[in-house]
């Protein structure tokens, strides 16, 4: 896409416009809340790892559901390559989950977490299959970190793209979740292939 046609699409975009005015730093804000909105995987109390955070539009979504009334210790971990400015109720870790999960487990010092977030996604190279094939590889990697910090019963979200691995790596999930299903939130955009895996009641 032309850095004109972007502009415009910027431009004309009403969740552009509305995370403007409401104060989030990403439209994809709107699609975690209307996940939650269905799901109910944010509520009071509830300790959350964002992967993939920057720049912070989930780790916001995440951090007003969650927070702890007179608490300082913060319900979200938000973790990214890129750095990302402060958010309240958010401790944040700059680490690549792909290479330095010694950092990210010295970090995170055995915390186990009720919702593990990942709306990650590798930059497009224009070729859809090799787009998919891409995205699943960071699906993997938040899977298994879900694997390994969730709570029972918790819940894992990741964003992916249509395409042949999809249900393959819908399998991969059914074994550790009583429920596993595909959101598209209306927020998408029209012309996404991007959906949703939510995957609830985690079974330790």
């Amino acid at each position: 896409m032309s850095s004109t046609n972007w502009i415009r699409r910027q431009v004309n975009d009403q969740y552009v416009s509305l995370a403007k005015k409401e104060g989030y730093r990403s439209r994809s804000a709107y699609k975690l809340i209307e996940i939650n909105d269905k799901f109910k995987i944010l509520q009071r109390g509830r300790f959350v790892l964002d992967l993939g955070s920057s720049p912070g539009g989930w780790a916001q979504v995440a951090s007003k559901n969650t927070a702890i009334i007179d608490s300082t210790e913060p319900t979200v971990v938000a973790v990214d390559i890129q750095s990302m400015e402060d958010i309240h109720n958010v401790s944040f870790v700059q680490c690549d989950i792909d290479s330095d999960h010694d950092l990210l487990n010295e970090k995170l010092s055995g915390r186990k977490f009720d919702v593990v977030l990942s709306d990650m996604a590798p930059k497009s190279c224009g070729h859809r299959q090799v787009d998919h094939a891409n995205i699943i590889n960071l699906c993997e990697l938040a899977r298994d970190i879900a694997l390994e910090y969730l709570n029972p019963n918790g819940s894992f979200v990741t964003k992916l793209l249509h395409g042949e691995y999809e249900q393959e790596f819908k399998r991969s999930i059914m074994p550790h979740f009583s429920v596993v299903s595909y959101f598209k939130p209306k927020s998408s955009r029209k012309d996404s292939s991007e959906i949703y895996l939510v995957a609830l009641k985690f079974k330790g």
